[in-house]
């Protein structure tokens, strides 16, 4: 009996479909939480197989698909806040998260649409350089683009891995590239020709030589002072409780006693510790003030400010005590803290009572606060997702703090991944970071990147270590993300100009 077999175009839509799909899909495993980063490097090493002789369409569709999964599994987390606590309707919320996936394709698609448009090059130069800074340039456009999303960058799956030194000499979308490339080496050694099967040999062959040469993360900052005794408070409250008037007064007492409990002389409240215009707790943070100043301590403290003069709302981190100050939230995130559509709309969700946010942006530049002679580099929720702008505080910064509320995302994978990206500005800058958040994961992180200490997520916890501050610059904080640009232009550009001619 002669057997049934699909037509060759459905068989071939359902390759296309199924298999950059399930691709993506395997690439999520290398990241925060799971960390088996040698699944990115086999996922992306299929991906430049799917884009080896694939017209520049079938390529861009590939990258797309390929985004479905990676950033369908990764970042499906968003969900929980527009839907649980945005009051979203479900339908509204499902449509939103899927957007922001199908969004966020679109850059794997315009890696996959370069590739295929460069495909005549020598294949060998093809998979190690010019595949590797396509997908460079896209990484950055995603970072940069409408304020930038830049989750899931995938120089963040090798955090765990032994490439440390190699962080501070151009951030995680130079190791992303990096990761790209050692992809294009395992493609060439699976299906290349003699020649590039040899040089894909010797180039895995010398990669741990080349990373054990390479100076350590560390050695591009040196200590500078005494360490600095840091307290960080969790004081874990739920997002669904956190703004119930039920629960305010608990909350203020909640930090007031873990505060008394310590005598370092750093205490660091998360994002919004207390929810409400700072205005309206004038004389318990006058309190809290001279508490921090009987002790010499200085106590950062997550709220909210509003200008009297233009009425605006800040995200702001107070400093109390031995040392006062502020920090408002700069780089704010589109449609969470600010929502870039017509008033019509806003009207629109305020009948539905879908709760959104209006903040206003803090200066670039602001007087950096500091806490015993130390200058602190700060960042609020969402912006520690830039590496280039948390270098804006160096080299003057001794120590960066993070201050968050990831219990937006609680019961997700979000606070996981969030935790790994501060640990990559660690290394990146060469300081350590404190990391302070409402539910966990609160932590402190070595300028190696190490966990020097960490708190769960849902404690009630103080965690207290001694920081070390440091001075220098790593060619990262020094030069950022410009020469990354440079090349992902020239790299595109010259590609596609030679495989231009090369088809003439």
């Amino acid at each position: 009996m002669r057997s049934q077999r699909l037509p060759r175009t459905l068989r071939s839509g359902l390759y296309d479909l199924l298999l950059p799909g399930a691709l993506g899909a395997l690439a999520v495993l290398g990241f925060a939480p799971f960390g088996y980063y040698g699944l990115t490097w086999l996922a992306l090493a299929g991906l430049l197989g799917l884009w080896w002789r694939a017209s520049v369409r079938r390529g861009a569709w590939r990258g797309f698909v390929f985004g479905w999964g990676l950033f369908g599994g990764g970042v499906h987390w968003p969900f929980v806040s527009v839907y649980h606590y945005g009051n979203a309707p479900l339908p509204l919320a499902v449509v939103l998260v899927c957007l922001l996936v199908l969004y966020l394709s679109l850059y794997p698609a315009l890696a996959g649409a370069l590739a295929a448009a460069m495909r005549r090059l020598p294949r060998t130069l093809w998979a190690l350089l010019f595949v590797p800074g396509a997908w460079l340039l896209s990484e950055l456009l995603r970072g940069w683009v409408m304020t930038g999303f830049p989750w899931l960058s995938m120089g963040y799956a090798l955090t765990n891995a032994p490439i440390a030194g190699l962080v501070p000499l151009g951030g995680v979308f130079f190791i992303g590239a990096l990761l790209v490339a050692a992809a294009g080496a395992l493609a060439l050694l699976l299906a290349g020709s003699l020649g590039a099967r040899a040089v894909s040999v010797i180039l895995i062959a010398v990669t741990p030589v080349v990373l054990w040469l390479v100076p350590p993360a560390t050695s591009w900052t040196q200590a500078a002072g005494q360490p600095l005794s840091v307290a960080i408070v969790q004081g874990n409250f739920p997002q669904d409780v956190k703004w119930d008037r039920d629960y305010f007064l608990p909350t203020l007492e909640r930090y007031r006693r873990l505060t008394e409990t310590t005598d370092a002389e750093l205490v660091v409240w998360p994002e919004v510790a207390i929810p409400t215009l700072e205005r309206y707790v004038r004389n318990y943070l006058d309190d809290i003030d001279a508490l921090a100043a009987d002790k010499d301590q200085t106590v950062l403290v997550g709220t909210l400010t509003q200008q009297p003069d233009d009425g605006a709302y800040y995200n702001t981190v107070l400093a109390l005590g031995a040392n006062h100050g502020h920090y408002y939230k700069h780089h704010l995130v589109p449609f969470g803290e600010y929502f870039p559509l017509p008033d019509f709309a806003k009207r629109w969700m305020d009948a539905i009572d879908m709760r959104y946010s209006n903040f206003a942006r803090g200066g670039v530049q602001q007087t950096p606060i500091e806490a015993h002679g130390v200058k602190l580099g700060m960042s609020i929720c969402f912006e520690d997702v830039f590496g280039a702008e948390v270098a804006q505080s160096l080299p003057a910064a001794g120590v960066l703090v993070n201050v968050t509320n990831d219990a937006w995302f609680a019961g997700t994978i979000a606070a996981d991944q969030h935790f790994n990206i501060a640990r990559m500005r660690a290394l990146e800058t060469g300081r350590a970071m404190v990391r302070a958040t409402n539910t966990g994961i609160s932590g402190v992180i070595g300028p190696d990147g190490r966990v020097i200490e960490r708190v769960g997520q849902f404690e009630v916890a103080v965690l207290e270590a001694d920081v070390q501050p440091r001075s220098g610059m790593t060619p990262y904080v020094r030069y950022r993300n410009t020469p990354l640009w440079a090349a992902g232009l020239v790299l595109c550009v010259l590609g596609l100009g030679w495989a231009g001619l090369r088809r003439d």
